[in-house]
């Protein structure tokens, strides 16, 4: 018969086991992290494409989301607009549902304040952390 304390060991490395084995689908699974943009439609950096609103040829150099335990993001992201060196800037509340996240701009430098969803995962059998947005069929990739 074993022994109390080996039963309890034996407990407490299948709790550990499982936790260090979860992923953000798990219920411990939280979105928080810096998580950079790696590709647009599967295109890598940087990525151009042009806007239908102004007929402008915009290149995407760079983004960077922040999502901070409180709650809170930002997103700063450098571009070109027909050559020209821009930057877009967005900060707001983010919340969590399993795999989807959603963004509520509070402040956006194009006065965009829609909110938006993004949806989590992780890269294979790494730690790292994934988050893919769809603009309107424009599904752009990040990772931690």
């Amino acid at each position: 018969m074993m022994s109390r304390r080996t039963v309890l060991m034996a407990a407490a490395l299948l709790v550990g086991g499982v936790t260090a084995c979860s992923d953000l689908t798990g219920a411990n699974g939280r979105a928080d992290g810096v998580y950079y943009l790696q590709a647009v439609n599967n295109n890598g950096l940087p990525f151009s494409y042009v806007d239908n609103s102004t007929g402008h040829t915009l290149t995407v150099l760079s983004d960077q989301y922040v999502l901070n335990t409180d709650g809170t993001y930002s997103d700063q992201q450098s571009y070109t607009d027909n050559g020209a060196q821009r930057s877009y800037t967005e900060s707001g509340n983010w919340s969590q549902s399993g795999t989807i996240v959603t963004f509520t701009p509070v402040f956006s430098s194009t006065n965009n304040i829609t909110s938006y969803q993004a949806t989590i995962g992780t890269s294979g059998y790494s730690s790292t952390k994934t988050m893919s947005v769809n603009f309107s069929g424009t599904v752009w990739y990040y990772s931690t």
